[in-house]
């Protein structure tokens, strides 16, 4: 399986070290560094856009949703409404 705590051991600093500088700057929820997250992410998956979740149900229901309004979209909202699709 997958060792996590020899995982953790090995970057234990880095991550206390984040965790800190988060808590620190109270910035929880669309802070300073979820945009550099975000940024690098994007870049990584060689995409202009990334939309960051708080967990994994919270990234399914968006995909579901854009697939829903996806479909709304074509017949009922105005032209000037713009949902991007998730890949």
């Amino acid at each position: 399986m997958v060792d996590l705590e020899g995982q953790y051991q090995r970057i234990r600093s880095e991550i206390n070290n984040g965790v800190q500088h988060v808590l620190d700057s109270t910035e929880f929820i669309r802070g300073s560094e979820v945009k550099l997250f975000q940024q690098s992410l994007s870049a990584y998956m060689g995409v202009r856009h990334v939309i960051t979740c708080g967990n994994g149900t919270d990234a399914l229901q968006l995909a579901l949703m854009s697939l829903i309004l996806n479909k709304v979209m074509k017949s009922s909202l105005p032209p000037l409404l713009l949902f991007l699709p998730l890949k």
